[in-house]
């Protein structure tokens, strides 16, 4: 049976049974996370997977995961919608002082005899506020979540502009060459990239000077995305008029022109759900069947079981790789019934139906330590097929 480590909590009612239990070992076979840090230290050879519940990965040392011959899984687009609805929600914030309103009211009182809605309507003037009617937004990013709301505000009345790095077929959405143009046309800039090298700190005080000193920012994609200090610097200058990130930060703290949220982006019912539904269902199948759908650094292979034993492989992608697996099970006389592998960003993933039901425990230890000293070779399981018969 597995030891699955939680970082976060998790209702494995429905999943757990007699696969895997879960354990507060330091060498667990797999980790299920959604937002918090895995400690490097965990990221041990036993480590099969760790098994992220959202999007974002940066809270996980991929490369060291991937050198260490572990896949990554995540679950993108299950939050889309939600992080959709919380952008519009902070849209229409930024125009309309709602906040200040329901404050008001809250410390408003009447004497005897007065009535409330007068003396409330009273004080409307506080609180005139605009339409995002015919405004323009601007996306960076159009993936899911950006496509999503793209339409939403499209279909709101809005101008939509964008920028992604690979031109996309969009409807709403006048593509831009820069993200400088973005950020001169825009009323409204929502961040919703990921975060890579390419992309940290890649909005300062350079691109804060091309913007409308109107314009507001709206970060839901990652925090170091942003540069904070030439935020404050900027918003202190009137440079734009507002920004509002789901990441925050003490030193974006207190500023009157800044909302902050505690990263609520996903933090729904329905995503919550579905998303951890999803990446358990993932870590069921990787475990007991080495099947990859949803992968950061492992490419998607998903082969039927239908042998009696199959070898999974993960390695770096070279010439005549296969070639000297082929050999090593050739010398075993060992039947290759089904093959599948696939290769992304340097690396293989393959997997071989066989049967291994007549080869003796010590022989299968010395296939399995001859395969794993391959010359690029980072991981080689074996495993049984679960409907017939115990695991190894």
């Amino acid at each position: 049976m597995f030891e699955v480590k939680t970082i976060d909590r998790f209702d494995l009612t429905d999943f757990a049974g007699d696969v895997f239990r879960t354990s507060n070992t330091d060498t667990p076979d797999a980790i299920l996370v959604r937002s918090s840090k895995v400690d490097d230290r965990l990221i041990s050879k036993r480590l099969l997977l760790i098994a992220r519940s959202g999007t974002g990965t940066n809270t996980i040392n991929v490369e060291a995961a991937t050198a260490n011959g572990t896949a990554v899984f995540n679950t993108p687009g299950v939050n889309a919608n939600a992080v959709k609805e919380l952008i519009i929600q902070n849209l229409f914030r930024c125009l309309r002082p709602l906040n200040g309103a329901v404050e008001m009211m809250k410390q408003l009182r009447v004497g005897p005899g007065e009535d409330l809605q007068e003396a409330a309507e009273a004080k409307r003037v506080d609180f005139i506020g605009e339409e995002l009617y015919g405004r323009t937004l601007g996306i960076l990013g159009l993936g899911t979540i950006g496509q999503r709301l793209a339409d939403a505000c499209y279909h709101m009345g809005m101008q939509v502009i964008g920028y992604n790095r690979s031109l996309k077929n969009l409807r709403h959405v006048q593509q831009l060459d820069t993200i400088d143009e973005v950020l001169e046309q825009a009323d409204f800039v929502v961040v919703l990239l990921p975060l890579t090298d390419d992309t940290r700190g890649l909005l300062s005080a350079k691109q804060f000077e091309t913007m409308k000193d109107t314009a507001y920012l709206l970060n839901f994609g990652r925090g170091d995305i942003v540069d904070n200090q030439a935020v404050v610097s900027a918003l202190n200058h009137n440079e734009f008029a507002g920004y509002v990130s789901d990441f925050p930060k003490t030193i974006l703290q207190d500023h009157p022109k800044i909302t902050l949220l505690p990263h609520l982006g996903g933090n729904t019912i329905e995503a919550l759900t579905h998303s951890a539904n999803l990446i358990l269902q993932n870590l069921l199948d990787f475990l007991e069947y080495g099947t990859v759908r949803n992968s950061i650094n492992f490419p998607r292979v998903d082969l039927p079981f239908m042998s009696n034993q199959r070898l999974t492989f993960f390695f770096h992608a070279r010439d005549n790789m296969w070639v000297d697996v082929a050999n090593i099970l050739n010398s075993y006389d060992l039947p290759v019934q089904e093959m599948m592998g696939n290769t992304q960003d340097g690396y293989g993933y393959t997997i071989v139906n066989t049967d291994l039901s007549t080869v003796s425990k010590e022989r299968k230890q010395k296939l399995l330590s001859e395969l794993d000293q391959i010359e690029g070779m980072l991981r080689v399981r074996l495993l049984n097929n679960p409907t017939q018969g115990e695991w190894q």
